[in-house]
């Protein structure tokens, strides 16, 4: 399997509880292999396995648990 890396800026990551839950939410994922975010820069970035996911797909996990204010489910 190739892994893939996405990185992006998610601007509306305002404080600290964004960040749990991001990293709470794409933890989930079994696809992930590696995780980092930086709240001082409003940074993820992301490199997972091409099992079923997308960048499109991690971006609109991230989004929604920061909207929400809370982890996403994924199944």
């Amino acid at each position: 399997m190739k892994n893939h890396k996405v990185k992006f800026k998610q601007n509306n990551m305002l404080c600290h509880r964004c960040v749990m839950n991001t990293v709470k939410t794409l933890s989930q994922l079994r696809e992930i292999e590696e995780l980092n975010v930086d709240f001082s820069s409003k940074m993820v970035k992301v490199v997972y396995r091409d099992d079923g996911i997308s960048k499109e797909m991690i971006k609109e996990a991230v989004n929604e648990s920061i909207v929400r204010g809370k982890i996403k489910k994924l199944e």
